[in-house]
């Protein structure tokens, strides 16, 4: 057993929450930090450091009978017995085919808990482990929330993905309220429910529009912002894109990806995203190589650095586009022209 499988393992013992309602990063921070070359004794040091802070997990409260999980979604109580199923059915079925089985009906609710579900569950399948992709499911139901019914399908709008996010700025229907929840899933929750939010996932033509457009429409948003919110919208990106290969069609998660999207940059004041030239500047910046950023990342402590410049690693290597490794200097505060994001000042 490898050191990330055993640390992994031995994670198992905590709650995917601590705090009234934080998530629990241990897990994907330890396979970030393994995917961009952490050494055992880094990744034996990250768990020690964060483990002070995680709450242990109760135990089950009862077995599941088959056929019972989906009448346990959205109950935050029923993660233990939740992810005591998944691991039954991925011993009797394997990983693979619990995903190809479950994914359709989880994907409505994928923005729950801040696209954490998703985001474990894809991180659990990089690192081939089967408790944690488990874990990450379990979690992903336990906190699924459809962030309000849609309307019946309209016509899409023959637009990019930046020019409907133009087109939410524009539209004073998508001003969110000036008081917002503080966790992210209750924000988007009060998002979803201004009128004509519910028409939103029609926008886009998928037919279209894919993975790509999606992941760089949100590294725009995070490159205008630095907000925390819109970063998890990278991490949720990149998150999809290890999961699409487990689906149908890439329809069966990018419309829900896209509305997630959507609430979150409705949620974050509708930023004006960078014009052609200052996306040119970006992608044009003397910045390090890859190799410089990662050695930086791997001494960070912050599990929301560790993760952003992971996602952005991904999908730079997935699209090519250099906006990601601009996107991941910045992060580690290396360009001297270039703030911080603005969260990581607060």
């Amino acid at each position: 057993m490898s050191i990330l499988a055993k640390l992994l393992t031995d994670a198992e013992i905590y709650s995917p929450e601590y705090g009234g309602g934080l998530c629990n990063h241990l897990p994907m921070a330890l396979i970030a930090l393994d995917q961009m070359g952490a050494t055992p004794s880094r990744l034996n040091d990250y768990q020690r450091g964060h483990v002070k802070w995680l709450e242990k997990l109760p135990s089950p409260r009862g077995a599941f009978t088959p056929g019972a999980w989906p009448f346990r979604k959205a109950n935050h109580a029923a993660f233990a017995e939740l992810r005591a199923e998944f691991q039954r059915r991925i011993a009797a079925d394997g990983w693979e085919s619990v995903l190809r089985a479950t994914l359709p009906d989880l994907a409505p609710g994928l923005s729950a808990a801040a696209f954490h579900g998703m985001i474990r569950t894809a991180m659990g399948v990089t690192a081939r482990h089967e408790g944690e992709i488990a874990s990450g499911l379990a979690y992903w139901a336990a906190h699924w929330q459809r962030l309000g019914p849609p309307e019946p399908a309209t016509e899409p709008v023959a637009e990019s993905v930046t020019g409907l996010l133009a087109r939410l700025r524009a539209d004073d229907r998508f001003a969110a309220p000036a008081e917002l929840p503080e966790l992210i899933d209750d924000t988007l929750l009060v998002v979803s429910r201004l009128k004509g939010f519910p028409t939103v996932i029609h926008w886009p033509d998928f037919e279209r529009v894919g993975l790509r457009d999606l992941a760089l429409a949100a590294a725009q948003i995070y490159g205008a912002s630095g907000d925390f919110t819109a970063l998890h919208l990278v991490t949720g990106a990149q998150a999809a894109a290890v999961l699409l290969p487990y689906v149908e069609a890439p329809q069966v998660l990018l419309p829900w990806l896209w509305q997630g999207m959507a609430a979150g940059y409705i949620a974050i004041g509708r930023p004006a995203l960078p014009d052609a030239d200052t996306l040119g500047l970006w992608r044009n910046a003397t910045v390090p190589n890859w190799q410089e950023i990662l050695q930086r990342a791997l001494g960070e402590r912050d599990e929301h650095v560790v993760k952003l410049i992971y996602s952005a690693l991904y999908l730079g290597r997935l699209t090519g586009d250099r906006l990601f490794r601009w996107l991941a200097a910045r992060e580690t505060g290396v360009l001297r022209s270039t703030a911080k994001p603005v969260w990581q000042a607060a």
